[in-house]
Order: C-alpha cells, then sequence, then structure tokens
C-alpha cells in the first residue's frame, strides 16, 4: 500500500513540475474494445509543454498484461539541474486522455544520494500510469517501483534518446498487490 501513494506521490510532483497535453490510444489486445484516440488541443484545449523539453514530438508505447497503450510527446529530461529535483535523476513521461480521463505515463529514476546516479544501490526506478483527475476514485493505477530497499530489480534504461522498462505492474484499482509483466518503450522529444 505505501508503494502505491508514493508511486502517486511522485505521479503528483511531476504533474506539477511538467504539463503536456496530448493524444493517447488505449487498446485492449485479446478483447473487443474500442480503441480511443482523443487529443485535448484538437477538443480546443490549449496544448502546454513540459520545461526544459527540446523540440516536439516523441512516443511511447506502455503493455501491461493484455493492455497497451499509446502516447504522443513523450518528453525526457536528465540530472537534477535540469529536474528541478536534487533527487530525481532522471524524469520523462507523457499526459494524455484515456476513455475521457486525463492520465500522466510517467517513468522516472531519483538518486536517493542527490547525486544524479541511474543506476546502483540507493536509486529508486518507477513507472507508473495514473488519472491525474480524481485520485480518490481512479479510472486507471499502474505503478512499478524498485530499488527502495536494495538495488534496483529491474531498471528504467536511457540512453539519451529511448526509454525502456520491462517491469511488474501492480493495479491500484484492486486490494490485491499483483505482478503483471509490463514493457514501457519511448522515444524522446
Amino acid at each position: 500500500m505505501n508503494l502505491r501513494i508514493i508511486g502517486i506521490a511522485a505521479a503528483v510532483l511531476l504533474v506539477l513540475a511538467a504539463c503536456s497535453s496530448d493524444t493517447v490510444e488505449s487498446t485492449a489486445v485479446g478483447d473487443d474494445s474500442a480503441t480511443q484516440t482523443s487529443s485535448p488541443a484538437a477538443a480546443g484545449g490549449e496544448e502546454a509543454q513540459p520545461p526544459s523539453t527540446p523540440g516536439s514530438g516523441g512516443s511511447a508505447t506502455l503493455t501491461i498484461g493484455d493492455q497497451t497503450y499509446e502516447f504522443d510527446e513523450y518528453y525526457c529530461i536528465q540530472g537534477s539541474a535540469n529536474t528541478g529535483n536534487s533527487r530525481a535523476s532522471f524524469s520523462s513521461g507523457a499526459f494524455g486522455d484515456i476513455d475521457g480521463v486525463r492520465v500522466q505515463l510517467d517513468a522516472s529514476i531519483q538518486d536517493m544520494n542527490e547525486g544524479d546516479a541511474m543506476e546502483g544501490e540507493g536509486t529508486i526506478h518507477s513507472v507508473s500510469l495514473n488519472d491525474i483527475e480524481d485520485f480518490q476514485n481512479p479510472s486507471v493505477s499502474w505503478d512499478a517501483v524498485t530499488g527502495f530497499i536494495s538495488a534496483p530489480a529491474w531498471t528504467v534504461e536511457y540512453d539519451g534518446s529511448t526509454v525502456r522498462a520491462d517491469a511488474l505492474f501492480d493495479d491500484g484499482l484492486t486490494d490485491d498487490l499483483e505482478e503483471i509483466p509490463g514493457t514501457l518503450e519511448a522515444t524522446c522529444s
């Protein structure tokens, strides 16, 4: 339960630090769910950009179990001087809309020693997808976090232009602690 709260808190902090309005596509693989794509900018909404993001573009695909979520305008920011947080070595993500609800995809690396480390003991790696409209009754809440107690069991990999993570996700909509395999693949703007 504490991991879920920390994941939500990290998402809230990133919402406050960076904003971007973009297209998200959600597809349930293996069932008859419809694919929904929407763009807040196309609907007359104002399009915001995350801070310190060069250019535009970037995209991400997050697959958790049989659910696939696609995002446009994926941003990446490396280094605590650029993230504005002494413990955030790396911050990346995108904002969008799934079934009419604003969501945030986030992948980040925190260095608890405030040294901009990207891996190893003392780093916390996380990937999350959360409803940012209703924290009390979320429509989507996926979190994967590792590295709190020892070296991370998996890592958020960043090579300067792409992000990848293979992790086990918990569905925050249930009371059970699941370990559902998932993959994030992203290209930074």
